[in-house]
């Protein structure tokens, strides 16, 4: 039996819509690991969390995670409660308005929500964790590129701050308009006037028109500012602080810069205001799409 509240838990929940991600195909289970006949063994962990992506894939997301200020980053997210704390009073990004829950009010009490490259933090009860690496509250271990989703199986998907960490976001977004429901609710935001922030790696900005051509499938129901004016100019000061005062040291810099993050990250909270003005999204840190699959 298993605990409410757990990975294995939640797993179980979705069982039926699992497919292998490499082709889609039937998966059975042990309860020790996950087996497709043509690409062969997923393993699932202690906590009950299946692996369903390439080792040489995962293997060298881990290395990136675990190097320069990566590593910093991801020991914090061992602890999500000391690392979003953190994160929310001193990083300069005002992530407090037109949020995810904004499409709790066109779904169902029992659907579930896809959380797509989650990070250590849930969102609620109703949300299925995924990401590329194993932080904790992850409930599937998984590759964006390579969903382990049926067809048109998922009621609700959330994508924060992910896609522009990915270097093909044309293939992960058609992976997320695949598995979605005909009539399912997507959520995704990204930055637009944001440095450079590896995690472990950083491709992209977009604007909202960007973010909505990304997901041709997605009808449009409400678009606008994540965050702020004031979250874009602390972040590109936090950032230029650390490139000055490291003197030409590339290691010293982006450690300098999350440095300066605390200092600043208070004045993010201007935002509350500034965020509403009319034009804020043509210089906001970071934007939102919210749709329904057509």
């Amino acid at each position: 039996m298993t605990t409410p509240g757990t990975s294995a838990s939640r797993i179980s929940r979705i069982s039926g819509i699992l497919v292998c991600p490499a082709c889609r195909g039937a998966l059975t289970s042990n309860g020790l690991n996950y087996e497709c006949k043509v690409h062969g063994t997923f393993t699932v962990d202690e906590l009950g969390r299946p692996f369903f992506i390439n080792r040489k894939i995962f293997e060298s997301k881990e290395g990136e995670h675990l190097s320069g200020i990566n590593w910093l980053k991801s020991f914090f997210k061992r602890y999500p409660k000391i690392y979003y704390t953190i994160w929310h009073v001193f990083c300069p990004v005002l992530m407090l308005k037109n949020g995810p829950n904004k499409m709790f009010r066109l779904l169902s009490s029992n659907e579930l929500v896809l959380d797509v490259g989650s990070g250590p933090e849930r969102l609620g009860d109703r949300f299925i964790n995924l990401d590329v690496f194993p932080f904790p509250e992850v409930d599937i271990v998984a590759d964006a590129e390579f969903l382990p989703f049926k067809d048109d199986s998922v009621e609700a998907i959330v994508s924060e701050s992910m896609i522009e960490h990915v270097p093909h976001p044309l293939i992960v977004a058609k992976e997320m308009s695949r598995v979605l429901k005909k009539g399912g609710i997507l959520y995704v935001s990204a930055p637009f006037i944001t440095p450079y922030h590896a995690s472990p790696d950083d491709f992209n900005r977009w604007t909202t028109s960007g973010l909505a051509a990304l997901f041709p499938d997605i009808e449009i129901i409400e678009k606008g500012v994540r965050s702020g004016p004031w979250s874009a100019l602390l972040m590109f000061l936090a950032y230029w602080f650390g490139v000055v005062f490291s003197f030409g040291s590339r290691k010293a810099a982006p450690f300098l810069a999350h440095m300066f993050m605390l200092i600043l990250g208070p004045f993010k909270f201007l935002d509350f205001i500034f965020s509403s003005f009319p034009g804020a999204e043509a210089v906001a840190a970071q934007l939102y799409i919210m749709g329904r699959k057509k």
